[in-house]
């Protein structure tokens, strides 16, 4: 896959269009963290976008870069981290909007951050979470204490996954099938 693929994916799934990120652009991003081993070429895209100043495109941003954290090369982690102060500075900054997707893109970017620092911390653990009892014991080394730490973090993790599903749920409106609608989608896509 070349760069210049890449990049018409990540242009295709971070837009500004009120739908839900489409899977096919989405994939391609995860392939291409793979191709490369890493995320350069999505955050020298990413960082050409208005993400400050857009609040869908920065709802879209934290969807696909979600998803390239769970499922993109494990270097993604790696080559992301130099943009965790930025991502708090934008997730205060959409914090004082109480309207639209200001508080999704604010609590969503917490979330992101708390993702990242729960990976630095717990290196053993990959992007999907998904590990072999073998794996688990490996990463707690044996010791009560370990495991109780692992699982406090994770509960940590956890509180700020429902605290986005809560703040989701609260903004869509119920008196419509919200789930047909494209708003809907788009709003609920990043809690599958």
């Amino acid at each position: 896959m070349d760069v210049n693929k890449m990049t018409v994916s990540v242009n295709k799934a971070i837009n500004t269009q009120e739908v839900a990120v489409k899977e096919k652009h989405a994939r391609t991003c995860i392939l291409g963290t793979h191709h490369e081993k890493g995320a350069q070429t999505f955050w020298s895209v990413v960082n050409r976008l208005p993400l400050s100043s857009n609040a869908m495109l920065c709802w879209k941003f934290c969807h696909v870069f979600h998803k390239l954290l769970r499922d993109g090369h494990p270097n993604v982690l790696k080559d992301s981290l130099r943009y965790k102060n930025e991502l708090s500075d934008m997730s205060r900054m959409w914090g004082h909007l109480s309207e639209g997707y200001g508080q999704l893109c604010s609590i969503y970017l917490k979330l992101l951050r708390t993702r990242m620092e729960y990976h630095t911390k717990n290196p053993r653990f990959p992007g999907n979470l998904q590990m072999s009892d073998r794996q688990l014991d490996e990463a707690g080394e044996s010791d009560v204490n370990n495991f109780f730490q692992l699982t406090v973090e994770m509960f940590d993790y956890l509180e700020c996954e429902l605290n986005l599903f809560q703040t989701v749920f609260n903004s869509l409106d119920m008196s419509r099938s919200v789930s047909v609608t494209t708003a809907g989608q788009c709003r609920l896509a990043p809690l599958i």
